[in-house]
């Protein structure tokens, strides 16, 4: 090919591309946190643990699970582009930490991906014959079965990541320190609130991850050197 004239068969060669990826990402990082806030706030059973109790909670409330689940599913699926911006800006001055971090809150996300198949299975339990002892059993028996079990462990991974990545960023002074040890405590913080119930304490943090990943952002968002 000529020097100077850009091969057009190639995407990447596109400079509108870099662009996309850059707004794709800043995005992410902020709508993530905010959708799942949405989610806690809209989940007719947060906070419960028991199958039946979930269930319960559950029936005749089946839209408000379902349109929970929508946002559920946008800020995990976000959460994986947000995860990939984080590990990019973080890789320069803390390669291993972003790596480890970044790494963990991917496996970590996506197994909750896999965990939130529950919330429609248990809508189309109570759909048909509500919380009976025989529905609770076929629940209990479902999140009880070696898959879930494995996908709860390995959902840990996205509250230890994100951890590490707060870490990161405090060490790199990418962003403000206050920026940094929020999204370092906000993840255990929410961990602890929502096993505890406390719904208004997990939102804060998620707010908070919010705002503090919003500092990343903003470097998503800075025009090219040059």
């Amino acid at each position: 090919m000529r020097p100077g004239v850009r091969n057009l068969s190639d995407p990447f060669a596109n400079p509108f591309m870099p662009r996309v990826r850059s707004l794709v990402s800043a995005v992410s990082l902020v709508a993530s946190p905010l959708l799942v806030l949405a989610y806690w706030l809209l989940y007719p059973a947060y906070g419960l643990l028991d199958p039946g109790a979930i269930l319960r909670a559950i029936d005749g409330r089946a839209a408000a699970t379902t349109l929970a689940d929508v946002f559920a599913f946008g800020g995990t699926f976000l959460a994986v582009p947000a995860s990939l911006a984080l590990m990019r800006h973080l890789a320069p001055g803390a390669p291993r930490l972003a790596m480890i971090g970044g790494g963990m809150l991917v496996v970590g996300w996506m197994a909750l991906m896999g965990l939130l198949a529950c919330d429609p299975v248990a809508v189309q339990i109570v759909g048909h014959g509500g919380p009976t002892n025989a529905a609770v059993d076929l629940f209990k028996s479902i999140t009880n079965s070696p898959l879930m079990l494995a996908l709860d462990v390995l959902a840990l991974f996205h509250v230890i990541g994100a951890m590490l990545i707060g870490v990161a960023l405090f060490q790199t002074s990418l962003v403000p320190r206050w920026a940094a040890v929020v999204a370092g405590i906000a993840p255990p913080i929410h961990f602890s609130a929502n096993l505890a119930g406390w719904l208004w304490v997990d939102a804060l943090t998620w707010v908070g991850l919010a705002v503090a990943y919003g500092c990343v952002a903003r470097l998503e968002l800075r025009p090219p050197a040059g």
